[in-house]
């Protein structure tokens, strides 16, 4: 299959998967955990393209996505743009330094993107909205817990998708070189 196939079916694969995550937060997990915080399994997806793609593919493929997730926010898209380039610029920079592919380091890199997603939306909208969003520490902790919690099947089911596409796997380990 030609290169340009493969960057194809994986892109539409993950469409399909951030529309089913976006969906899975914003409707199906209040119908069988009510009030619950919702996970950002979303995020989850994009953070998986910023560790495992180039970063102009990763890019681009991000701002795609977003288009997509929009509407399942009530965040609006250029918002929503701007903070997932802060997670992308942050969680790029860590990378170069420390990297190691497995669940695990994705379950950490989840933590710390949930958390700066968490942290830019709040800061954004406190320095630029008339009504700026409520703190809510309780609920935000618990929305960062479970979405780095459900960030381990979202690995598999990417690695999956990248595995059954063909995609190539960028085994970019950060930190000293030796």
């Amino acid at each position: 299959m030609s290169q340009f196939k493969i960057n194809f079916v994986n892109s539409i694969c993950f469409l399909g998967l951030i529309v089913f995550a976006a969906g899975f937060q914003s409707t199906f997990w209040f119908q069988i955990f009510g009030s619950l915080p919702a996970p950002w399994v979303w995020l989850d997806v994009i953070l998986y393209l910023i560790l495992f793609r180039r970063p102009i593919e990763g890019i681009g493929l991000i701002y795609g996505l977003t288009l997509f997730v929009s509407p399942f926010t009530s965040m609006r898209l250029g918002v929503l743009w701007m903070i997932c380039l802060i997670v992308f610029s942050v969680i790029s920079f860590a990378k170069k330094r420390v990297f190691w592919p497995g669940f695990r380091y994705f379950f950490f890199a989840a933590l710390g993107a949930n958390l700066l997603f968490q942290l830019s939306y709040i800061i954004y909208s406190f320095a630029f909205e008339n009504n700026p969003v409520p703190i809510a520490f309780f609920q935000r902790l618990g929305e960062i817990l479970v979405s780095s919690l459900l960030a381990i099947p979202v690995y598999s089911i990417a690695t999956h998708i990248d595995q059954w596409t063909d995609k190539e796997f960028l085994p970019e380990a950060g930190g000293a070189k030796g």
